[in-house]
């Protein structure tokens, strides 16, 4: 149930996780090509936020999510933020339903 009384059905609630996992994925490619990562980072810390807000903070991982996510900015290692990235792209999974 959202904040404004509505129900989102599995199916759609599923590609929208497809939707954040895609673009969660899309750091690694711009941090290697030293693009504007962190400008889309933002973007995704944002709505992630948002939807957290929407479904009435009910998904305690997408606070594990944000926390990982946040954290990449001051990761200099690559490899360890590769790593947290797809630690957070498993748990972005994990919040699927099923259909």
């Amino acid at each position: 149930m959202t904040k404004y009384g509505k129900e989102i059905e599995n199916r759609n609630f599923n590609l929208y996780i497809d939707s954040l996992k895609n673009k969660t994925y899309k750091l690694l490619p711009l941090r290697e090509e030293k693009l504007q990562w962190e400008k889309h980072l933002e973007t995704i810390l944002i709505e992630i936020s948002g939807f957290n807000s929407i479904t009435l903070n009910q998904q305690v991982k997408i606070i594990s999510v944000l926390s990982k996510l946040e954290a990449l900015k001051d990761l200099e290692d690559f490899q360890t933020y590769r790593k947290t990235i797809f630690e957070s792209l498993n748990i972005l999974e994990e919040l699927k339903r099923g259909e």
